[in-house]
């Protein structure tokens, strides 16, 4: 098992190994072949890569001693870009298996060229085996082309005397953004409602939702979902026996249909946050999102919208006072249930012109 102890340590090293090797590289392409090729040190393992793998590549191995070798692998793609460019075009793309003799001597001594330029970083000693080899894979592209190939130097990791190099100063730190905004969605609760209430929704009406509290709200940013403790605005705090409109009809409900209970959820429409008000989430910190309370909260059911309306707070749970109904649901027949199925020819219209259609919850009477 590889110590991760060592991973740590390779990666404030990383800084060292591309400042070392890199400009070599860089160096011997451009005096061996000619300017014209880019290089991008990706990766330090002390394993063969996985980006090596299903791989095949031109290796060069050079004797360091009488006990290890230093290995430059070029892959066959890698060696496409560069004698594309050396040599022009070329109808026959290379393939290792039938490389040309001037096809090798060319990539060889390339490597050769490498080793030489790297050697003077290298401390041998020639009686010493060393066990632990360090794979470092680079990428090469043409600057007239978007390919880009590999090619990884493994050395002995004890030949080197890497250095950590601290990162330059970090110019910005996380609240130098703290005013600017991301969209997101906050939920607020939810409640169980028969749809029989559903369809008897009104202007003015307030449901409260039951699985709520007006200090905590839910948070979800892409597949972020975070709970975080609020400051309760005291302006839309109602009376706890206040109505607020009409009250729903507490009339028995006379079939299955109507009697069904629905989840209903309660949210903003998505809102602006700063990224401040994030990083106080984050840090558990409570946190007044008054800039948010203005906002309509939509009521949903199976994630379409029933209603609209404005937020309040009655005996310690968040409420929302309809404003608005959905197009479907104000025209439902409470008295029936029955609801017409849209014909084939408008079902796309109303499709985009409804939020809410109550047949979503129609029941099969051939069920039970």
């Amino acid at each position: 098992m590889i110590n991760s102890v060592f991973f740590d340590e390779l990666y404030k090293q990383y800084n060292w190994y591309d400042s070392i090797f890199t400009p070599v590289v860089k160096n011997c392409s451009n005096e061996f072949f000619f300017d014209g090729f880019e290089y991008k040190l990706a990766s330090i393992s002390t394993n063969m890569n996985v980006l090596a793998q299903n791989e095949t590549f031109f290796v060069t191995k050079v004797k360091i001693n009488s006990k290890n070798d230093v290995y430059i692998r070029i892959s066959q793609e890698a060696i496409n870009v560069i004698l594309d460019k050396v040599l022009g075009k070329n109808n026959r793309k290379f393939e290792l298996t039938e490389v040309s003799e001037l096809e090798a001597r060319i990539v060889t001594a390339f490597n050769d060229f490498l080793y030489e330029s790297l050697a003077p970083n290298f401390t041998i000693d020639p009686q010493r085996r060393y066990n632990e080899i360090l794979h470092l894979t680079y990428f090469v592209k043409s600057e007239s082309s978007d390919n880009a190939a590999k090619f990884i130097i493994s050395v002995p990791k004890d030949i080197l005397s890497p250095q950590n190099i601290d990162t330059s100063e970090v110019r910005f730190n996380d609240m130098d953004f703290a005013s600017s905004l991301v969209e997101v969605n906050l939920i607020l609760g939810s409640t169980t409602f028969p749809v029989a209430d559903i369809k008897k929704l009104d202007i003015g009406d307030i449901v409260v939702f039951e699985n709520s509290k007006s200090s905590e709200m839910t948070l979800v940013c892409d597949n972020i979902i975070q709970k975080f403790q609020v400051k309760p605005n005291i302006k839309i705090i109602e009376p706890y026996d206040m109505g607020g409109g009409s009250s729903m009809s507490e009339d028995a409900n006379t079939n299955l249909w109507d009697s069904i209970q629905v989840d209903m959820m309660a949210e903003f429409d998505k809102v602006k946050v700063t990224l401040g008000e994030l990083k106080s989430i984050e840090e558990g910190l409570i946190v007044d999102l008054c800039s948010v309370y203005d906002n309509k909260v939509s009521l949903k059911v199976g994630g379409k919208v029933v209603a609209m309306g404005e937020l309040v707070i009655i005996n310690d749970r968040f409420g929302v006072r309809i404003e608005k109904v959905s197009d479907s649901n104000s025209s439902a027949d409470s008295a029936a249930p029955e609801i017409d199925e849209p014909s084939s020819e408008n079902s796309e219209e109303n499709h985009e012109g409804e939020d809410f259609d109550y047949s979503d919850f129609e029941v099969d009477e051939n069920q039970g």
